[in-house]
């Protein structure tokens, strides 16, 4: 990934998250060099502490940097973005976003009755095509706010 052009850096909370991401880059229209899904944090904690820890040096080194933080809200979607808006610089919240299921992957995923993998290239189908059809989900529809603004930002380079 050419650090120097504009690129998106996706830290997933598990695998589950990880499966979604790595569905998302696998769909034909996304331009994979531009999206680095890292390693799973290991909690939703530990996806805030990395992002403090390494990527708000990455975002002050490098201005084209975006990340997402995907996460399992756990039914608490005010109160997790709360935590996370006041974690999150307030020169760098235009390139952050912090998206996720309401509860946790696998209620997504049995609802929707497809795996991660295929979850992650819906979710992509949607953004290329200009639909919500997936996003619009109710374990998803919390996310609008976030959606919208990484439509506007990385769809651009992304797509």
């Amino acid at each position: 990934m050419n650090r120097y052009a504009p690129h998106v850096y996706v830290i997933p909370e598990d695998d589950r998250d990880r499966q979604i991401a790595d569905g998302f880059v696998l769909h034909h229209q996304v331009k994979d060099a531009r999206i680095q899904v890292v390693p799973p944090a290991g909690g939703w904690s530990k996806v805030l502490k990395t992002f403090q820890d390494e990527y708000i040096p990455r975002l002050r080194d490098y201005p084209d940097a975006h990340v997402v933080m995907l996460i399992d809200f756990d039914d608490q979607v005010g109160k997790r973005k709360r935590e996370f808006d006041q974690e999150i610089p307030a020169n760098f919240k235009t390139r952050v976003f912090v998206v996720g299921s309401k509860y946790e992957p696998e209620t997504l995923k049995k609802a929707l009755n497809i795996s991660f993998e295929e979850i992650g290239k819906s979710l992509a189908n949607d953004c290329g095509a200009g639909t919500v059809e997936y996003w619009d989900h109710a374990q998803l529809q919390h996310n609008d706010a976030e959606r919208q603004r990484l439509v506007q930002t990385v769809m651009p380079f992304v797509f």
